[in-house]
């Protein structure tokens, strides 16, 4: 690794990133904030001033919900085992535990329309099965108000106080949402259909009933929808081309924010919430949109969002945009290093004569004689998108002289339901073989040496890693594999009991398809692995057990093919604590600079 790709790593770790805005009640920002090493709660005060921190915890910090009176929700876990816990954050001093289950999940709903109530998801009855629960802020006092089978959300409450909405999604293009009572759990479908369609999003209505929502029903992208008292489907207000991703009401009902996923782009966008029409397209800078909160009624700086926003040459930062205004403005820039690399967007030709889209970076400079060696990277999911995302660890890589490819095979979303839908079951390898293409594309270039280009993914994107090493072994210089899956048997006989349900709809059953799912498995052909290997792996990670690293590791070792493990105590399903980040890419840039550029 070269002196300068270890500095600017450094530079890039210690720069910190601003998300997941949240507005309490008295105008103050609720959001996170990573400065002291993991994500914590910070806040802006309502009338302006430096941002504080307002939890100090070594594990990170998973979301925050500002309450009316100006206190907060947020949960967290243990060391990433995804068991989260609730806790509240009055408007001054300390936070307390509203959960005390270190071996239950909590998953955040809503806060209730009066603010004194939270819906949350547990699966302290069944860990396969996450019932509706609400609780009291003030006393604590919490019953569960729904027991249901599988995995759920809770995304609202009913305007009225009286009933939440419950999502369930069966597999992952399948959403349908209920009415729960909340005084005797009687449950009341509100999107009943047939298909496999999506419901998403809801924001009810006050006055007149019905709710605004997120849906592709006979669609192939999700739309903005109203579906009124007893329609039977929802009504598309704007549809475009592409997902829209985000939804939220104003205050006062009148307007609606949506984020829409172009391309990979975020844009942001105001409508009218009773026609669709497009009220103001605030320009922003080009990047990736994952939160939007709505300001109070009465907001001294009026009637706006607070959004977070994050490119790959800059951290997530914090920005606000207002209706009636054409520009954006920022309300907690990032600070990146100057000079970093920008990702071109491509498509390349695969194997039936699709175009596969794509992210492309190359080093800075001339290429050298021999060409650029490359690194493709790939997403996990399946059903996920790579986006042009704040990433430390390929910003070094391309310092380091190496360029990188991000492709989004067939099966990531973001292009439409029947893009998705091209690595199903029997069709995964059809995807793998875009991989290849991948290489194929690159090999063909000038400006790229075709005998080094290396391979990298996490979590499903570490099982691709595995597949394109067993099933296009002489492609590859080396491959890193963060958390995949190695072999989908013992995949299903150890990931969350939660998980097992929507895994099966999206992989194959593990009983049924159990044929299919072995001949997936890349232990099951890792004599044809010929490149060496990185592995990590977070040793609480709930979704791929660390069990699927080792065995592909004690497989390679066996056969003395050069392969690195690296294991973190305190990780899950990411690495998300600065030193853990720190000691893995590092690690990562020193296994790329023998095996791509040695």
């Amino acid at each position: 690794m070269t002196t300068d790709a270890a500095a600017l790593l450094e530079r890039l770790l210690a720069t910190p990133a601003a998300s997941a805005p949240a507005h309490a009640g008295d105008g103050r920002l609720y959001f996170l904030h990573d400065a002291e090493g993991s994500a914590q709660v910070w806040e802006i005060p309502a009338g302006g001033g430096a941002p504080r921190p307002r939890t100090r915890h070594r594990d990170a910090v998973s979301h925050v919900a500002g309450l009316p009176d100006g206190g907060a929700v947020f949960g967290r876990d243990g060391a990433g085992d995804e068991r989260v816990q609730l806790h509240h954050l009055p408007p001054q001093g300390e936070p307390r535990a509203l959960t005390a289950a270190p071996e239950v999940i909590h998953g955040w709903g809503a806060v209730s329309p009066e603010g004194g109530r939270i819906a949350y998801t547990a699966n302290a009855r069944d860990p396969a099965h996450t019932d509706a629960w609400v609780m009291d802020i003030a006393t604590g006092g919490a019953r569960c108000v729904a027991e249901v089978e599988g995995p759920h959300e809770l995304p609202a409450w009913a305007p009225d106080g009286q009933a939440l909405l419950l999502a369930s999604a069966p597999r992952s293009f399948e959403a349908s949402l209920d009415r729960v009572a909340l005084a005797d759990g009687a449950r009341t479908p509100l999107t009943p259909h047939e298909g496999d369609w999506r419901h998403l999003s809801p924001c009810g209505r006050r006055k007149g009933g019905g709710f605004w929502l997120l849906s592709d029903r006979g669609r192939d992208f999700l739309g903005v929808a109203f579906q009124g008292p007893g329609a039977a489907e929802p009504r598309f207000l704007h549809a475009p081309p592409h997902d829209v991703e985000l939804l939220q009401v104003s205050p006062d009902q009148s307007l609606l924010a949506v984020v829409v996923n172009e391309g990979g782009y975020s844009r942001l966008r105001f409508l009218d919430a009773e026609s669709g029409a497009v009220r103001a397209t605030p320009w922003h800078p080009r990047g990736v949109i994952t939160k939007v909160s709505w300001a109070p009624e009465g907001h001294p700086d009026g009637s706006h969002v607070a959004f977070d926003l994050a490119g790959f040459a800059f951290p997530s930062g914090l920005h606000r945009a207002w209706p009636d205004r054409p520009d954006s403005a920022p309300l907690l820039p990032a600070a990146p290093p100057p000079g970093l690399r920008q990702w071109e967007s491509i498509t390349y030709p695969t194997h039936d004569g699709r175009e596969i889209p794509a992210f492309l970076a190359l080093p800075e400079g001339e290429a050298p004689g021999g060409g650029w060696p490359m690194l493709v990277w790939v997403h996990g999911g399946p059903a996920a998108q790579a986006l042009p995302n704040w990433r430390p660890d390929l910003q070094a890589v391309l310092a380091l002289g190496i360029g990188v490819l991000v492709p989004n095979v067939r099966g990531s979303t973001g292009y439409g339901r029947a893009y998705a839908a091209l690595d199903d079951r029997e069709k995964r390898l059809d995807s793998v073989a875009d991989l290849a293409a991948a290489h194929a594309f690159l090999a063909a270039r000038a400006e790229v040496d075709e005998g080094r280009i290396g391979i990298m993914g996490q979590s499903y994107g570490g099982w691709m890693v595995l597949a394109a090493t067993t099933e296009y072994p002489g492609l590859w210089a080396c491959g890193v594999d963060f958390y995949g899956i190695a072999r989908w048997k013992t995949f299903f006989e150890r990931t969350g009991p939660w998980r097992i349900g929507h895994r099966a709809a999206e992989y194959g059953d593990p009983v049924r398809d159990a044929a299919l799912l072995e001949r997936l498995s890349p232990l099951l052909r890792a004599e044809r692995i010929a490149c060496p290997l990185l592995v990590a792996q977070g040793m609480t990670d709930p979704r791929v057990p660390p069990l699927e690293s080792a065995q592909i590791v004690a497989a390679l070792e066996r056969r003395g093919v050069p392969v690195e493990y690296l294991t973190f105590p305190d990780e899950g399903h990411g690495f998300t604590k600065r030193e853990n980040r720190r000691r893995v890419y590092r690690a990562v840039l020193a296994f790329l600079a023998t095996h791509l550029k040695g």
